[in-house]
């Protein structure tokens, strides 16, 4: 059982999340964290001696549960099916967001990596991560004889997580799936050959 602290700062987490996926982190005010979280401005600061620290600390809380969803969903027969299953479990994320938003990650990525190497480094354990376990899947996949690449494995991953990140990009800015599903799509084609 949580305490009554642990249970505040998992609430500033969750609530600033919101903020951060959609506003972003430098357009999103300590005021607003306070109206959303319904804190005090001294006890978020108690939680959360700044504005980076919450935001760092929301990163891996992100990244934390992104882990688990993945090791959740990397399931199948098979790794192809192991990697369409993950690509599958980021769309409904997505949509239990209603599309708004998009991916912490990537925003994050454009935002703050250039600027801010603490920030950076989250995000390049995350990308790095997620392609090694993609990379993982194809090496399989092709040792199982159920892939004959078109790129070497790592390249094939990285095009993976790109066209997901494009396709959930795509379906922000029209607030539906269809970018994402024709991400995946083109990610079938690119596993089924």
């Amino acid at each position: 059982m949580q305490t009554k602290g642990q249970e505040t700062r998992h609430h500033i987490l969750k609530e600033s999340r919101k903020l951060f996926t959609v506003q972003g982190f430098r357009n999103t005010s300590i005021s607003e964290i306070i109206g959303a979280t319904g804190v005090k401005k001294g006890n978020l600061y108690y939680h959360f001696p700044s504005k980076e620290e919450l935001g760092l600390a929301v990163l891996i809380d992100v990244r934390d549960d992104f882990f688990a969803i993945l090791d959740e969903s990397m399931a199948g027969e098979n790794p192809i099916d192991r990697i369409l299953n993950s690509c599958n479990a980021v769309m409904t994320m997505m949509e239990q967001a209603n599309f708004v938003g998009g991916c912490l990650f990537g925003n994050t990525a454009l935002e703050m990596t250039d600027s801010n190497i603490r920030f950076g480094r989250i995000i390049q354990e995350v990308f790095s991560q997620w392609k090694n376990r993609i990379e993982q899947e194809l090496r399989q996949a092709a040792a199982m004889g159920l892939l004959s690449p078109p790129m070497p494995p790592h390249a094939l991953a990285t095009a993976i997580i790109a066209t997901l990140e494009g396709g959930i990009m795509l379906s922000r800015v029209y607030t539906n799936k269809n970018g994402i599903e024709d991400g995946i799509l083109a990610i079938r084609v690119l596993l089924e050959q």
